[in-house]
C-alpha cells in the first residue's frame, strides 16, 4: 500500500513539474516575442490568449497572441527575420497572421487593427456592427485575453466599453440568430424532402452554429471560437428544457435518425428555445 501511494505521490509531481516547466517555457516564449513586438511604432497592445493554458499535448494548443496595431508594422519578410530561432515561418497577407514554431510549440500572431476595432465599438448601440462582425467572438477574445503589453491605455478602455454593454446589445444578437435558426430550419426541411445530403448537413452545420450563438446570447455571454464550443455549453446558465437530449441526437450519426427525424428534432428544439426568449 505504501508502495503505491509513493508511486501515485511520485506521478503527481512530476507531473506538477512539468506543468510547471511547460509554463515557464511559455512566458519564455511569450517574453521574447512581446519585447520584439513592442519596440514596433505602429503597435498599440499585445494580448496573449487563453490557449497557452492548455496542455502542450493538446491539439489545440498554441501560443497565440493578438498584436493591435494603429499603425505600420513590418512587412512578412522583415518579420520572419526578428524571429530568428523560429522555425517554419509561415504569413498571411489575407488573415493578417504569422505562424511558426518557436522550442518546439506553435506560436500563433494575429494583427487585428484598431481602427476598426474603434468603428465597431461606435456602432454597438445600432445593428450597423453586425454587419462589420460576423458575432462576438472578437469580443471574446479582447475580454477574456491577458494584455501582456500596452503603449496606453486604449485596451483597457475598450475592455470596460464591452464590460458595460447594455441589453439592447444582446437583444439585437437574439433577433440576428433567431432569423438564421428560422432560416436553416426551413432549409433542413427541403434538403430532406430532397433527399440532398450535401444540402442537409450544410443547412445543419448552419442551424447548430446559430443556435449556439443564440444561446451565448440569451446567456449574455461573448461566444468562444467553435473548438470550445462543446466545453462551454454546459456552463451556460440559461438553457432550455431537453436541451442536452435534443442537441446529442442532433450531433449523432445513427441509421435511426434519419434528416427527416432530425429536421422533427431541431423542431422541437427551436421552439424550446424561442420559449426563452418569448
Amino acid at each position: 500500500m505504501l508502495g503505491l501511494f509513493m508511486l501515485n505521490l511520485y506521478q503527481k509531481l512530476m507531473l506538477y513539474v512539468k506543468e510547471n516547466e511547460m509554463k515557464a517555457r511559455v512566458s519564455q516564449n511569450v517574453n521574447k516575442i512581446v519585447s520584439t513586438v513592442s519596440t514596433w511604432s505602429g503597435v498599440k497592445a499585445v494580448v496573449l490568449q487563453h490557449f497557452a493554458e492548455r496542455d502542450i499535448y493538446d491539439p489545440n494548443f498554441s501560443v497565440s497572441l493578438d498584436v493591435y496595431q494603429d499603425g505600420d508594422i513590418p512587412n512578412r519578410d522583415e518579420r520572419s527575420g526578428l524571429f530568428p530561432d523560429a522555425q517554419f515561418f509561415e504569413s498571411s497577407h489575407l488573415t493578417q497572421k504569422d505562424r511558426f514554431i518557436l522550442q518546439d510549440m506553435p506560436i500563433r500572431i494575429s494583427y487585428k487593427s484598431c481602427h476598426k476595432i474603434d468603428e465597431i465599438i461606435q456602432a454597438l448601440d445600432s445593428e450597423k456592427w453586425l454587419s462589420m462582425e460576423s458575432g462576438t467572438y472578437m469580443f471574446y477574445r479582447i475580454a477574456t485575453g491577458v494584455i501582456e503589453w500596452a503603449r496606453d491605455d486604449w485596451m483597457e478602455k475598450v475592455v470596460h466599453k464591452l464590460d458595460q454593454l447594455p441589453n439592447s446589445f444582446w437583444k439585437l444578437i437574439i433577433d440576428a440568430c433567431q432569423r438564421r435558426i428560422e432560416h436553416y430550419l426551413g432549409d433542413l426541411g427541403a434538403s430532406s424532402m430532397k433527399d440532398d445530403a450535401l444540402y442537409f448537413n450544410l443547412s445543419l452545420s448552419g442551424y447548430l452554429q446559430s443556435v449556439v450563438k443564440l444561446l451565448f446570447a440569451v446567456n449574455h455571454t461573448f461566444e468562444s471560437g467553435p473548438r470550445d464550443y462543446t466545453a462551454a455549453l454546459p456552463l451556460l446558465e440559461i438553457m432550455p428544457d431537453g436541451f442536452e437530449a435534443n442537441w446529442t441526437s442532433l450531433l449523432r450519426e445513427n441509421d435511426s435518425l434519419p434528416p427527416e427525424r432530425k429536421r422533427e428534432i431541431a423542431e422541437l428544439l427551436t421552439k424550446s428555445l424561442f420559449s426563452l426568449i418569448s
